[in-house]
């Protein structure tokens, strides 16, 4: 039972592993409280062998209007999310893309409670994968590491996301900083090449079902990148 009252009796369970199969999420919301704020991104990132298969990313048209804070954090306009898909059919296509696998992300607890409360509400699913948090994989691993936010662990790891608060973005980076912690202990090293990164979403978006509906990033995703040694 949350503090909301709401009970996620089929939650998944809270993992630390380091699994070869997964996905990575990340999702952009108007607030904190799955009760009462609303889902308006939702990225992820299908990963298969360590390597990127394919990706996902939506945009959500919200009931109510996005607040300009909303706006100058995220990148995300009212009229970007004008002609955006309604969440229930959003939330379908992201259930049928993630299966059963292990979620990742970054803080990731608070987007399944997200996720959970609005699969249950808008098409009746429960959302039952497990999870793990990259910030406890930090923890974990690196006790040293005092601050575990997600712009100091991308310091840390020198990644750069130039395009922060972006669900896809976020999910990219997320996906680097498991990557790093798994095979170099959080250090700097080259996990993906940008090169691939790049091709395998250019060629997922374009070959997506999903693809009338992936919206564009507010910047191109050439400008995420990765320093490498």
């Amino acid at each position: 039972m949350n503090k909301y009252g709401t009970l996620r009796e089929k939650k998944g369970n809270s993992l630390i592993e380091f699994p070869d199969n997964y996905v990575i999420i990340d999702i952009e919301t108007t607030g904190f409280s799955p009760r009462n704020c609303e889902i308006i991104e939702i990225g992820a990132v299908k990963v298969r062998n360590n390597k990127i298969a394919s990706v996902f990313q939506m945009l959500i048209k919200p009931k109510n209007p996005i607040s300009s804070y909303i706006t100058n954090l995220t990148g995300i306009t009212n009229h970007m999310l004008a002609d955006a898909s309604p969440i229930s059919e959003v939330l379908d296509a992201f259930v049928s893309f993630i299966g059963d696998n292990i979620l990742i992300g970054h803080k990731v607890n608070s987007d399944v409670n997200f996720l959970y409360d609005h699969c249950k509400s808008n098409i009746g699913h429960d959302l039952t994968n497990d999870f793990i948090d990259i910030r406890e994989l930090f923890r974990e691993r690196q006790r040293s590491v005092l601050n575990h936010q997600l712009t100091s662990l991308c310091e840390k790891c020198a990644i750069q996301n130039t395009n922060a608060h972006r669900a896809l973005s976020d999910c990219l980076v997320g996906n680097n900083l498991y990557q790093s912690l798994k095979y170099h202990d959080g250090s700097i090293a080259c996990v993906e090449e940008l090169d691939t990164l790049i091709l395998a979403t250019e060629f997922n978006l374009k070959h997506s079902p999903y693809k009338k509906k992936c919206q564009n990033l507010s910047a191109p995703i050439e400008k995420f990148s990765r320093i490498s040694l």
